[in-house]
């Protein structure tokens, strides 16, 4: 059989474009896969970009059934490359720059046309109409909403924009709130801008369910790189994208994300990564490695100094500087980037009468500090927005210093200028002066705030929320 012709045994190639022209479904062979655009007609590119390279896979050209909300059209698809109407004349498709093969669109008669690019007097096919990205209804732009869910405090339902993501994969934001990490419906890895353009992408190197954790931002000069672990590997992207260093993990060994960069901890062993290599860093006897930041590991004991060693081998103690009212350090209760929470015993309270306390990791310096019950914070756990963070029940304005208890507080996430968790066991939120703001129970919690709005997920994608 030519492979000209679509193969009469095989069914069809879906191209569905949804309604908002942001996305589209293509099924093929029983399989459905979405891809996008930040357009329609770089959706309904990425949507043909698919059918082609399903009908490269099978050396035969494929007959694709393409439908969106003004009416439906055939479209047959070669294996080379070729798309023409079912019946019609061949259009060839143009070459674009860091894609094998692409699609070049021009407006026809108002129309979304694919044309010929080599030679005068190329030929037209209608594949769908050209509908502007922004619908118009009554005067104005028709709003994106959040489906389904509460906005959280100080944001709308009102989105600036969505774009489709991958279900279940967990999205990171930088932390100056510059750009956002996710998996979309392709399983790529794409980096966005705060308006929702593309930065870079690139197709993941194993299975996103197979990715431990989230995606993680790592400065990279004076901009970030990405990194993602799984499958016994660190794969570590550069700013701007590109080729990842890929770095094959010891046995049992694990990677921590808690300072700026990884650390690779295996039993007593800590390493960092150098290229797509590891080096291993001497951490002192008696002490356990935390984070790293920039070169360098913050090692500690569960009482008294911690100490920084430089990949060279140099070491520097830092002696904390005790809070007022406070005796000893009674624990180390976590480090992470920029800061080290301890446990200080009270000089004058009973035995579960303590001082917790916000240390610059750098010098020892007090940040902020509360009294506390030492069984409130035993088995806490540290989250951060912008400029509030909590321990357990503590709200710590990273601003000023001030630290406020709220009782029977139990954080979850942080993001922005609030810290989200349950109180009493209700949802709520609390920004650094320890007020919580009851919840709805279907309230999206924010990945992070991006260029002031704040990223959410839903069923079909993630969504910018405006603030209100």
């Amino acid at each position: 059989m030519s492979a000209d012709r679509p193969q009469k045994h095989r069914s069809p190639v879906i191209l569905v474009v949804s309604p908002d022209e942001q996305s589209a479904e293509v099924t093929i062979e029983g399989q459905t896969h979405v891809v996008s655009g930040g357009t329609p007609k770089e959706t309904r590119n990425a949507a043909l970009d698919a059918a082609a390279r399903y009908a490269a896979h099978i050396g035969a050209s494929v007959l694709v059934n393409a439908r969106d909300a003004n009416g439906a059209w055939q479209l047959i698809v070669s294996p080379t490359g070729v798309v023409r109407a079912a019946g019609g004349s061949e259009v060839t498709l143009a070459a674009r720059p860091g894609r094998r093969r692409g699609i070049v669109l021009a407006a026809v008669g108002g129309v979304l046309a694919v044309a010929a690019v080599a030679g005068a007097g190329a030929a037209a096919v209608r594949i769908l109409p050209d509908i502007t990205a922004t619908r118009v209804e009554d005067g104005g732009e028709a709003a994106v909403m959040l489906p389904g869910r509460a906005a959280p405090p100080g944001f709308s339902q009102e989105a600036a924009w969505k774009l489709p993501a991958r279900p279940g994969a967990s999205p990171a934001v930088t932390p100056d709130g510059s750009a956002l990490a996710y998996v979309d419906p392709e399983e790529r890895i794409v980096v966005a801008d705060p308006d929702g353009a593309e930065l870079w992408s690139d197709d993941l190197p194993l299975a996103p369910e197979d990715i431990d954790g989230t995606p993680a931002f790592v400065p990279d000069g004076d901009e970030y790189g990405l990194a993602i672990t799984g499958d016994s590997t660190l794969w570590q992207w550069p700013a701007g994208g590109g080729t990842p260093d890929a770095v094959e993990l010891p046995a049992e060994s694990r990677v921590t994300f808690a300072g700026s960069t990884p650390l690779v901890l295996e039993g007593e062993s800590a390493y960092l990564p150098e290229g797509d290599g590891l080096q291993e860093v001497e951490v002192p006897d008696g002490y356990g490695a935390m984070l790293a930041e920039g070169g360098r590991v913050l090692t500690a004991v569960r009482t008294g100094p911690w100490t920084w060693v430089d990949t060279d081998g140099t070491a520097s103690e830092v002696e904390p500087d005790p809070p007022a009212g406070a005796e000893e350090p009674a624990e180390m209760l976590t480090a992470r980037q920029g800061y080290v929470v301890l446990l200080w015993s009270a000089a004058d309270g009973g035995d579960d009468s303590g001082v917790l306390a916000l240390h610059d990791s750098a010098d020892g310096s007090i940040v902020a500090e509360a009294p506390v019950d030492s069984d409130t914070v035993a088995d806490a756990s540290w989250v951060r927005g912008d400029s509030v963070a909590a321990y357990g029940p503590v709200l710590i304005d990273l601003d000023s210093g001030a630290a406020t208890t709220l009782e029977e507080f139990v954080p979850f996430s942080a993001a922005g200028e609030l810290v989200y968790g349950e109180a009493d066991g209700a949802p709520v939120a609390v920004g650094a002066d320890g007020e919580p703001v009851d919840l709805p129970d279907n309230t999206a919690r924010p990945w992070g705030v991006l260029g002031g709005r704040a990223i959410v997920a839903a069923a079909d994608g993630l969504y910018a929320l405006l603030p209100e």
